[in-house]
């Protein structure tokens, strides 16, 4: 009972800052320009520098040691839950166009727009190594798979499946911000103080843009347009049933901590990633569905938080 009511006390105080931003978007505070302006300053600044900063104070060489087996659980998951996907789509009979996007919201999630915030405030900092190895396994397969399978169902552009543009995506700065991170764990460095203080004021931005963001983001969807049809439904029961279950099922059978368990099946029930629609776009495909599952997603994953607190407790 007690995790239920934390669950709903972080929930709480997130979607207080989304609401703020749900607000202010409403109320036309923010251009697409200014939007595009705060997902760069969170991953390409904000996001990086976070990463460093709680790394260094929160990793030690054995603490490096237990994150390495959840790897196997977080692969082995979304392989599962991708294959669940593609039967889906099959059997489902999806229009062309719409197969990979909804394939894709099977198995990957917004891992660090969303998930990292909200996880924090669900676990506190504690959470962030767990969140960093989900969030590994996620980008690869993210670039890896769900772009090609996009890309193959749009018709457009496609890229190899191992490539020098693929490996450009993964290799994004909150990547390499975990890379750095992790360099100076592994050889005990420190940060000089007035560069650790300097990094950390820029990196607790990260939670409440993020936030507000998301509100605002949510504010500028037509849900007139939207409608609650079966390919909608199906993502849904893809992105917040099969790929958490994936993870529940998986953490028993290889064996990792309670924590990293709990860490690891929030990560899975996060939304649909935002970088969905441009992908969708720029490579053909129904870019507008692709839209639509992301702002769906987002709204329902604040709501389903305290379930899969206590599903994963």
């Amino acid at each position: 009972m007690d995790i239920v009511l934390h669950a709903f006390e972080g929930v709480f105080t997130v979607s207080l800052m989304v609401l703020a931003g749900y607000y202010l978007g409403s109320h036309h505070w923010f251009s697409e320009e200014s939007l595009n302006l705060i997902s760069k300053l969170i991953t390409k600044i904000c996001l990086p520098l976070y990463m460093i900063v709680n790394l260094t104070e929160t990793l030690t060489h054995d603490t490096v040691i237990q994150m390495s087996s959840g790897l196997p659980v977080a692969v082995s998951s979304m392989i599962i839950c991708f294959i669940i996907g593609q039967l889906a789509v099959r059997f489902a009979k999806i229009p062309k166009g719409r197969r990979g996007v909804l394939a894709a919201v099977f198995f990957v999630t917004n891992t660090i727009l969303i998930g990292l915030p909200l996880s924090t405030e669900l676990f506190g900092t504690k959470c962030i190594p767990f969140v960093l190895v989900y969030y590994m396994a996620n980008t690869v397969v993210f670039w890896v798979v769900a772009a090609h399978i996009i890309a193959v169902d749009g018709t457009e552009n496609v890229p190899p499946l191992f490539s020098v543009q693929t490996l450009k995506h993964i290799v994004n700065p909150p990547l390499a911000g975990f890379a750095i991170g992790f360099t100076l764990v592994m050889l005990e460095l420190h940060l000089p103080h007035p560069l650790l203080v300097s990094f950390k004021y820029m990196g607790n931005m990260t939670t409440p843009l993020a936030m507000l963001f998301i509100g605002a983001v949510v504010s500028n969807a037509d849900w007139s347009k939207i409608h609650f049809d079966r390919q909608i439904l199906l993502a849904l029961f893809g992105r917040f049933v099969v790929c958490p279950l994936g993870i529940i099922l998986m953490a028993p059978v290889i064996g990792i901590p309670p924590l990293m368990t709990q860490v690891f099946t929030i990560q899975a029930a996060m939304p649909a990633p935002s970088v969905l629609p441009v992908l969708a776009k720029n490579y053909g495909a129904d870019y507008e569905y692709a839209a639509t599952l992301t702002v769906v997603t987002t709204v329902l994953a604040v709501v389903v938080m305290p379930f899969y607190m206590w599903v994963a407790s």
